[in-house]
């Protein structure tokens, strides 16, 4: 009977009557759909009596297998992967709207911990004077507010940790070189929160002391970033000779030690801004590889500060090192209408082969919807972080 429907289907080359068969198969459709959800909330009375999760992977595979070995016709297998996948995940969804008057349950609102107002705040910094990263905390907190720098990221949240800051700036991403993996590994290690961004673009020039020639450039310093975002303009220097590249603290201690040293064969990879400071010559401008080049900066706090402007949440969650886990974390965002902004993952150090994922997605965590999607997540994972709910201050 099913094929005989297929073929008269095809046989029909009117589209309004093809149509007039689809609502008629959805009417069959939604009647038993609304019933498989009235049974969800009879599936979730019963977790709630026996303290179950939402989340049973195990059944999940099994119903899955089983609606699969149904085909005869193999070469469907993955709509009907794709349908009960989806099916599932709405499942889910009503049982947790169930299950979230629970006391017991973990809330985002319990992750989100209140912080008193800060009138006159004090900044910390990475690098030094004239690093971009100070750029960026004039940018957010305005010229005459208290800071200092930190030389390395994990001073920054020192400096948090021991109350000498209130706020951290710190790079988190650049448009040419992508993630600042250990920025990102020092908020998961000391569970503090984003509380803004900003983006500062970036405009490398080649400086050094006065009365020193490109030409005679034997010695670069800069931070790997500043490096690597002039590696083409680098190489049009290695025509004069052998040009040395070296890893330095930041692009703004590049700049210090070079004019410290007075070295005329050394240069450094900065802004514009520190030639100004300490005295230095710029023999190049605009050297970074792409006049689009932009670092993106994270504000950091010990407490998440959430209220309703913020239109970006950050987490960090690990998963089962199990086929399908990600696809079913995904389809939470992908049914909750939640845009997805970045998903990328870091290889967890104590296991092979596992990961860490990080996401950007867009959502208020003052809005129940989101707050219940962002539950549906934390439902699939196995560890769940928050790292932030903020708005990009332009």
């Amino acid at each position: 009977m099913e094929r005989d429907n297929i073929n008269n289907a095809n046989n029909i080359t009117d589209l309004s009557e093809l149509r007039k068969q689809i609502d008629e198969i959805d009417k069959k459709i939604l009647p038993l759909f609304l019933e498989r959800m009235d049974i969800c909330s009879a599936v979730a009375d019963y977790k709630r009596s026996v303290g179950k999760p939402v989340l049973d992977t195990e059944r999940e595979k099994q119903v899955l297998r089983s609606k699969i070995d149904m085909l005869d016709d193999k070469s469907r297998e993955n709509e009907v992967y794709e349908l009960y996948s989806a099916i599932m995940s709405i499942s889910r969804d009503r049982q947790s709207r169930e299950l979230s008057r629970d006391k017991g349950r973990v809330k985002i609102e319990d992750i989100l911990k209140p912080k008193p107002h800060i009138d006159d705040p004090t900044v910390v910094f990475y690098g030094t004077d004239g690093s971009y990263s100070e750029e960026a905390a004039i940018k957010y907190f305005g010229e005459n507010r208290r800071r200092f720098n930190a030389k390395n990221f994990e001073d920054a949240f020192v400096a948090l940790k021991d109350g000498s800051a209130d706020y951290a700036v710190l790079p988190i991403e650049n448009s040419n070189t992508g993630t600042i993996v250990d920025v990102m590994d020092l908020l998961e290690k000391y569970n503090y929160y984003i509380i803004g961004e900003i983006d500062i673009p970036i405009r490398h020039c080649l400086m050094g002391v006065r009365g020193a020639e490109i030409s005679g450039i034997k010695h670069i310093y800069s931070h790997e970033q500043g490096i690597l975002q002039s590696r083409e303009f680098i190489k049009t220097l290695s025509q004069n000779g052998e040009i040395i590249c070296e890893e330095y603290y930041s692009t703004a201690q590049s700049a210090k030690k070079v004019a410290d040293d007075g070295d005329k064969t050394q240069a450094a990879i900065a802004g514009r801004r520190n030639a100004e400071i300490y005295g230095l010559e710029i023999l190049a401008e605009n050297i970074n590889s792409s006049d689009k080049n932009t670092t993106r900066f994270i504000v950091v706090s010990t407490h998440a500060e959430v209220d309703e402007s913020c239109d970006k949440i950050s987490a960090a969650f690990t998963l089962p090192h199990e086929s399908g886990e990600l696809y079913r974390v995904l389809a939470c965002f992908a049914h909750g209408d939640l845009n997805l902004l970045k998903l990328e993952s870091r290889p967890l150090d104590d296991k092979n082969f596992e990961y860490m994922f990080f996401v950007d997605y867009t959502g208020n965590l003052l809005d129940e919807n989101v707050r219940r999607i962002t539950n549906n997540v934390i439902e699939g994972t196995g560890e769940f972080k928050l790292l932030g709910n903020y708005r990009l201050k332009v």
